[in-house]
C-alpha cells in the first residue's frame, strides 16, 4: 500500500451535514410501537375533546395503522404512563419524611412528631367506650 492511498483527513462536520437525521422526524416509523408514538399528539387530541379510545383507533386504521385493538389500547396506555411519570414531580420519600408528614408536624413547634399517635387515639377511645380488647397489651393474664 503506497502513501498515497490513505483515507482523506477527518473534516469537522456541522449541523447542515446532518440531513437524514433531519429528516427522521417526518418519516413513519417501522414498528407498530413506534407508529402510534409518532401520531400520539393526534390521539392526545382526539382523547382530550372526548372521544372514545375506540373511535380513535378506528380512525387510525382508516389512516393506514393497521394494529389490532387490544393491542392499540395497550400502546396508549404505556404512552400515558410514560408521560405521567415524566410530568410528576420527583420526590424522595423517607421513612422519616413520611413519619413526619402522617404526625402533621408544624414547622415551628418544637414537639417531635408521634408515629404511634393513631394507636394511642384509638386506645384512649376503646378504653372509654367501657368494653374493650387491646390485642397489643402486654400485660394478658392468659391462666387465672
Amino acid at each position: 500500500m503506497t502513501p498515497n492511498n490513505s483515507a482523506p483527513p477527518l473534516r469537522k462536520r456541522t449541523k447542515r451535514d446532518l440531513v437524514h437525521m433531519r429528516s427522521l422526524p417526518g418519516i413513519e416509523p417501522r414498528t407498530s410501537t413506534g407508529r402510534v408514538a409518532w401520531i400520539w399528539p393526534e390521539i392526545a387530541d382526539s382523547l382530550a375533546t372526548g372521544k372514545k379510545l375506540r373511535e380513535v383507533w378506528e380512525a387510525a386504521c382508516a389512516d393506514g395503522l393497521e394494529i389490532p385493538y387490544p393491542q392499540f389500547r395497550v400502546y396508549t396506555s404505556r404512552i400515558r404512563r410514560r408521560q405521567s411519570r415524566q410530568h410528576r414531580p420527583e420526590t424522595k420519600t423517607t421513612p422519616q419524611a413520611a413519619a413526619n408528614s402522617s404526625a402533621e408536624f408544624q414547622p415551628g413547634s418544637s414537639v417531635p412528631p408521634d408515629p404511634f399517635r393513631n394507636v394511642r387515639e384509638q386506645r384512649e377511645k376503646k378504653q372509654s367506650d367501657g368494653f374493650g380488647f387491646d390485642p397489643f397489651s402486654i400485660q394478658k393474664q392468659l391462666v387465672d
